[in-house]
């Protein structure tokens, strides 16, 4: 196991770092067609690869006047997928800035591919694309408490600890949430993380 990883498992805050800001479109306005969604992917991944575990990268839509499906769908749907697999380690994204009509084409292809993401306007988080409730009731508690474990969690909702335990693993299943060991508690407790 890489020291990275090893060093993400020991006692400490309940937090993921940041990692360094991805811009979309560094002098670029309009991002169309797959060709270029392939690019952004290429050097998405590369930069990616940089960010120490576990961590939370920021994907900069500002400047960005125009993508159309094609290249949002090259780019989001196989970065999102990538990730998910595990093949990146504790690598989350998620998106910030962005005009209305960018990040409604980016919702529309992950609504499509059954995909979400976490993005942030300032202070205010939101969800993009496909998530149940009961996920998307379990995440909003997480992004106001920061870090919880399952029983946290479960008082917090009024819920059984069992249901809550299958919500924060599907939202670590999709990118929405880290899981940490706790090093609060000894043993093999684990907290669940927010991304943002």
């Amino acid at each position: 196991m890489p020291m990275s990883e090893i060093a993400a498992e020991l006692p400490g805050p309940r937090t993921l770092i940041s990692g360094p800001v991805f811009g979309l479109a560094p002098g670029a306005a309009i991002l169309s067609g797959r060709p270029r969604g392939a690019e952004l992917l290429s050097a998405a991944l590369a930069h990616l690869e940089t960010a120490p575990l576990p961590s939370a990268t920021p994907l900069d839509l500002e400047g960005i006047s125009f993508i159309d499906v094609s290249c949002a769908d090259e780019f989001f749907n196989k970065l999102l997928r990538r990730l998910r697999s595990g093949e990146l380690g504790k690598r989350y994204v998620f998106l910030q800035g962005g005009n209305p009509s960018v990040t409604e084409t980016i919702e529309t292809v992950l609504c499509l591919r059954e995909l979400s993401v976490l993005a942030r306007q300032g202070e205010e988080a939101r969800v993009l694309g496909e998530l149940t409730r009961p996920a998307r009731e379990a995440l909003e508690v997480l992004l106001r408490k920061k870090a919880l474990t399952s029983a946290e969690l479960a008082a917090e909702l009024g819920k059984n600890t069992n249901i809550v335990c299958n919500r924060l693993n599907a939202l670590q299943r999709l990118g929405l949430a880290c899981r940490l060991q706790d090093g609060r508690a000894g043993g093999r407790r684990y907290s669940y993380v927010s991304i943002l």
